[in-house]
């Protein structure tokens, strides 16, 4: 159901560091451990602060509604980005996995209702300040340690970089009907170029 946004976040996660003997996901849940051990607390701090805003439940609220529903579904139909799953998940990274984290996400956000410095009330500003805690060198260590020891996980980072790959990408940006339900998104508090940028700068 959520596979469009999933995608983008899981996406730059590749780009950048956190993100096969091993499924793909079983290392994405290294990193997930990681950032839990490491800022966790911090994050649950963050999140607490965050939900008192108006701005951002607003978000949280769409996400969580038939609008955004309608609009993903929408997405899932474009071709360019049903080609986008397709080699996803001919790369085994199963994008389901990560369907049932952003679930899980939604949920726990829409259920709660050492202070931190936040750079805004909105989803957007709840993004940077969220990836601005996390153990970025560790994470960094992990990445290189399975880039250099796990040939399957070193296969499905690297065709994230690959011509092939940024066709792909580059088509479903390149689309009208996409670029319209990024725009959507954007309304309700959702930037999807900025948590793009935000991600990959990890």
């Amino acid at each position: 159901m959520k596979a469009a946004l999933v995608l983008l976040s899981l996406v730059c996660l590749g780009w950048a560091a956190p993100q096969m003997r091993k499924p793909f996901h079983e290392h994405f849940s290294d990193f997930m451990s990681l950032i839990n051990d490491e800022a966790g607390h911090e994050v649950e701090h963050l999140t607490e602060h965050y939900v008192e805003f108006e701005e951002f439940t607003a978000s949280i609220d769409y996400m969580a509604g038939k609008d955004f529903d309608g609009l993903v579904h929408e997405m899932e139909d474009l071709p360019e980005f049903k080609a986008v799953i397709e080699f996803l998940e001919g790369h085994d990274i199963d994008i389901t996995y990560y369907i049932d984290l952003l679930d899980s996400f939604i949920d726990q956000l829409s259920a709660g209702q050492k202070r931190h410095e936040l750079s805004g009330r909105d989803m957007s500003a709840y993004i940077k300040d969220t990836i601005a805690i996390l153990p970025k060198e560790k994470l960094d260590a992990l990445y290189d340690e399975k880039m250099e020891n796990d040939e399957e996980f070193k296969r499905a980072m690297d065709s994230l970089q690959s011509d092939e790959w940024k066709k792909i990408w580059d088509a479903l940006w390149e689309n009208e009907t996409f670029k319209a339900e990024a725009d959507e998104l954007s309304k309700n508090g959702i930037d999807l170029q900025m948590l793009l940028s935000e991600l990959v700068a990890i």
